[in-house]
């Protein structure tokens, strides 16, 4: 009886050690500071619109999960809660809402996005999440100066 209960906790203190790494470097790992990053991509927000409509497989492979700077005329900046996203509208449909690209602003860069006019040119860069049908989203964005 006794070796069973020495082996059980040799074995439970071993689940617990792995539990702590994985936590430590796996699940609490630090995020990578997207404003620091080089971007894998620059383009227009027109061009990563295209190539998204044109061929949905495709892009998705290429941009989902990359940083992108993007270039564009900002359309307007959405507010929502705490988030602040710049949307550049690709197309306006009046039925089920504009189709995007949606930036959601990193915090810091709230009411700068929010003080821009409709109308001006603005580079963002981001991480890419792919596309939802009817926007292109991006998170963690900041504007690039």
């Amino acid at each position: 009886m006794h070796k069973i209960f020495k082996t059980g906790l040799i074995l439970g203190v071993i689940g617990l050690v792995a539990a702590a790494l994985v936590w430590k470097f796996y699940v609490n790992k630090p995020h990578d500071d997207i404003e620091k990053l080089t971007p894998a991509y620059t383009m227009a927000t027109e061009e990563i619109w295209k190539q998204y409509n044109a061929d949905l497989k495709t892009s998705d492979s290429l941009y989902t999960g990359k940083v992108i700077e993007l270039s564009g005329t900002l359309n307007r900046a959405d507010k929502s809660d705490s988030l602040v996203y710049a949307v550049f509208v690709m197309e306006a449909d009046s039925l089920f809402g504009d189709k995007s690209v949606r930036c959601e602003m990193l915090q810091k860069y709230n009411d700068e996005t929010i003080a821009i006019a409709a109308g001006t040119a603005v580079k963002i860069k981001g991480f890419c999440t792919g596309f939802d049908g009817t926007d292109i989203k991006f998170n963690k964005c900041s504007i690039v100066k």
